[in-house]
């Protein structure tokens, strides 16, 4: 009661304050009717967060304009401010562990609950999927004529198994050359070289479900298919969970969601630019960066928010290279350029995000936002600028975005234990491509009735003008056919010269020639010529196979998104900071994960409701991607 007496004594309305506490208080999921110390300091927390008080105010007592905008609607939220949701196994629920504090120089104990915790996720969404549940009756009826997949613990492998059994668990290599799946409550040696894989990049550490029969020679598990956990839409996992909180940027009611969802489509002017690898020690990156800012300053309604993500330096910053000096440069330079552009620097948001190559403490993920002592310059150029970590999350009104930078893509390639196969599209992808081939066959066999009827009507004109020439019966022929004494004639009896006159008389414009063409037999179809052939479809053809024709990247989605995670390797490949791995994970899966890496040009890839783009590397051939978030829609440019 001290706590809630103190926090309305220092607010201006108390009663607006105790109407928000009450809002705030509903919210919450209590499990007792009994509001102990710990429940009101996390509603007093939320509201002085949603009103930019306590903890939350600004120096100049502005609130907190820096992460949260009420008139744009974008929360940028850093990693390391997450909460931790953990799984309760017995109560089947998320639970938030405030209670300990989360540092970098964790445990053993971290390391263990990290695997766990990755495990119990996945296993709690895989028990909610039709394919993986029990029928409730066991009475005649579609119920129980539905087939379903029993998951047998590995314990139930032990001693003598018969028949097909379905397993869920870690690969994991505990010795040399042989894998094992393992569960929390044992291990299995697997035999995985004839399995047949969905889409995805099967990596050690990542979670798979398995299909197999245990050999009983030598107690090993024989998979004959392999697969990730299936995937969960947004609106199922909010609803499993109560619409719990997972980013930190608010919790989002179900009313909440359809006005937001109703103002992004009003909003459809908003624009997010992205652009990667932004290296400013380099005087063409600056020469692209003006000529974005320009096109961009001249629009009647400017991008809402710019996106600029590492590494800042062509050269990355390790133990034989710390020029910090040079490094800062890049950014006195960048707010040099920025102050040219007094619409973009005031009404605009600006990210900035770290690459794997700028200063930081270490190497692992998640990573801490640019050190103030580098970056001063352009803290005071852009007074509305937020300093990430990478990866950073951004919610746009009901949309999760999500902005990482690193070379992910060559990382699981080079890791996979079994190679990637050919990745089958979605009902809505092969229909889309369907209809593309169907527009390409329809475009060419135009292109053909075009030249059969140019032909035959090139052959019809020389056979006019052979007649108006030669002023007899015959014309020209004479009815001597080929063997009429000229060497240049055709085998019908029109020489080159003739067919020359024929070819010449089309591209004039005989409108006399054509109509008898017509007349004689021609079916009169007008020539479409090949600037008329729908060059607005052929270029969203080229388009779609360009940037969504690209079968790596569409593995790579599959595997972050049914993994829901952003780094599923082991942690020697890519080390990440034991308690904060929730950081990492997309749960729910986001509207959109923004991933800048090197490996792959610009590219997009959709998994289910998740995008998944590549803006492609701007320090080497300028290119960008806009994001619309009022239709979902990426758009790639380069400069």
């Amino acid at each position: 009661m001290a706590a809630v007496v103190d926090f309305l004594e220092r607010c201006d309305d108390p009663h607006a304050a105790l109407s928000q506490m009450l809002d705030e208080l509903d919210a919450k999921a209590l499990t007792t009717s009994i509001v102990d110390l710990r429940c009101a300091e996390e509603v007093i927390h939320a509201v002085d967060k949603h009103n930019g008080t306590g903890a939350f105010a600004a120096p100049d007592g502005q609130g907190t304009a820096a992460l949260l905008d009420d008139e744009d609607g974008i929360t940028i939220v850093d990693a390391f401010d997450m909460p931790r949701y953990c799984y309760d196994t017995q109560r089947k629920v998320f639970h938030e562990n405030a209670g300990k504090v989360k540092t970098i120089n964790a445990s053993a104990e971290s390391k263990i609950e990290l695997y766990r915790e990755r495990f119990l996720l996945l296993q709690q969404r895989v028990a909610r999927h039709r394919m993986f549940v029990k029928p409730a009756f066991s009475a005649s009826g579609a119920a129980a004529q539905r087939t379903y997949c029993e998951l047998t613990p590995l314990t139930g492998l032990l001693g003598h198994s018969v028949g097909t059994k379905y397993v869920m668990g870690c690969l994991s290599q505990l010795e040399d050359d042989r894998f094992f799946l393992e569960d929390l409550t044992g291990q299995i040696q697997v035999d995985v070289s004839h399995a047949a894989t969905s889409s995805g990049l099967y990596t050690e550490n990542c979670i798979v479900v398995a299909e197999g029969e245990v050999r009983k020679s030598d107690g090993v598990l024989e998979v004959r298919a392999l697969g990730f956990p299936p995937a969960e839409s947004r609106e199922d996992t909010r609803n499993a969970t109560n619409f719990l909180d997972f980013v930190g940027a608010g919790r989002l009611r179900p009313k909440d969601i359809e006005r937001m969802v109703e103002e992004e489509a009003a909003s459809t002017s908003d624009m997010f630019v992205v652009l990667s690898d932004v290296w400013l020690d380099r005087e063409s990156t600056f020469a692209r960066l003006r000529t974005v800012f320009e096109g961009f300053d001249s629009l009647d309604a400017i991008p809402s928010m710019f996106v600029l993500m590492g590494d800042f330096s062509s050269q990355p910053f390790g133990p034989t290279r710390f020029g910090f000096g040079d490094y800062a440069k890049g950014f006195d330079k960048l707010a040099e350029l920025v102050r040219e552009f007094p619409r973009l620097r005031q009404e605009a948001r600006w990210v900035i995000v770290p690459g794997p190559g700028d200063p930081g403490v270490s190497s692992a993920l998640p990573r801490p936002p640019l050190m103030p002592s580098l970056t001063e310059s352009l803290r005071e150029a852009l007074p509305r600028a937020t300093f990430a970590s990478n990866p950073a999350r951004v919610r746009y009104r009901s949309q999760d975005l999500v902005f990482m930078r690193e070379d992910l893509q060559s990382r699981m390639r080079r890791n996979c234990i079994l190679p990637p196969t050919e990745i089958e599209d979605a009902p809505a992808e092969k229909a889309a491509r369907a209809r593309a081939r169907a527009k390409a066959l329809a475009r060419q066999a135009r292109l053909e009735r075009n030249e059969a009827r140019a032909e035959r009507r090139a052959a019809a004109r020389a056979k006019k003008l052979r007649g108006g020439k030669g002023g007899g019966k015959g014309g020209v022929v004479g009815g001597g056919g080929a063997g009429s004494g000229d060497e240049n004639a055709e085998p019908n009896g029109a020489t080159a010269e003739d067919l020359f006159d024929a070819v010449m008389e089309e591209a004039d414009g005989g409108a006399d020639v054509d109509a008898d063409v017509d007349a004689d037999g021609d079916d009169g179809e007008e020539i479409v010529s090949d600037d008329e052939l729908s060059e607005e479809e052929e270029e969203e053809d080229e388009e779609a196979s360009e940037w969504e024709n690209r079968p790596l990247f569409r593995h790579l989605a599959a595997t972050l998104v049914q993994q829901a995670h952003l780094a599923p390797l082991p942690i020697a490949q890519l080390p990440v900071y034991w308690e904060h791995d929730h950081a990492l994970r997309l749960y729910p899966a986001p509207h959109c994960v923004v991933l800048g890496d090197r490996t792959e040009q610009q590219a997009l890839a959709k998994f289910e409701d998740t995008e998944l783009v590549n803006p492609g590397c701007f320090a080497d051939d300028g290119s960008f991607a806009v994001y619309r978030p009022a239709t979902r829609e990426v758009e790639f440019s380069a400069v």
